[in-house]
């Protein structure tokens, strides 16, 4: 991961670390940390896989629609297709936290999320 994309995962878990409000509704909390994150220059999105699969030259393929309608379909590194697969086997959404769009090379975290947001 080169640099400064190594500073802006410790920018944004230190954020989360430091800065989330407890006890709001599911909603409310995900609203609070995108407003977080977007202070930390970084993107937020949370959607559907709609595919996940690989290769035969070995790449990670995945197609994530965010809400609102927008469709990014990229190769993802093995960390972050292990979160999309999963996510879409138990049909959840995820939550994607990026460097500009949600591509992978821009990807910085990936979540499943435990409830329909």
């Amino acid at each position: 991961m080169p640099k400064r994309d190594t500073e802006l995962v410790q920018g944004v878990e230190k954020t989360l670390a430091d800065r989330m409000t407890f006890g709001l509704s599911d909603e409310q909390h995900l609203q609070q940390i995108a407003g977080l994150l977007a202070a930390d220059a970084v993107s937020s999105f949370i959607g559907k896989v709609a595919f996940a699969g690989q290769t035969s030259s070995g790449a990670f393929q995945v197609q994530f629609n965010a809400d609102g309608g927008s469709g990014f379909s990229s190769a993802w590194p093995e960390w972050a297709f292990d979160q999309a697969k999963s996510a879409l086997l138990s049909d959840k959404k995820l939550w994607v936290i990026a460097n500009g769009s949600p591509f992978g090379t821009n990807l910085l975290t990936v979540l499943i999320l435990s409830t329909a947001v």
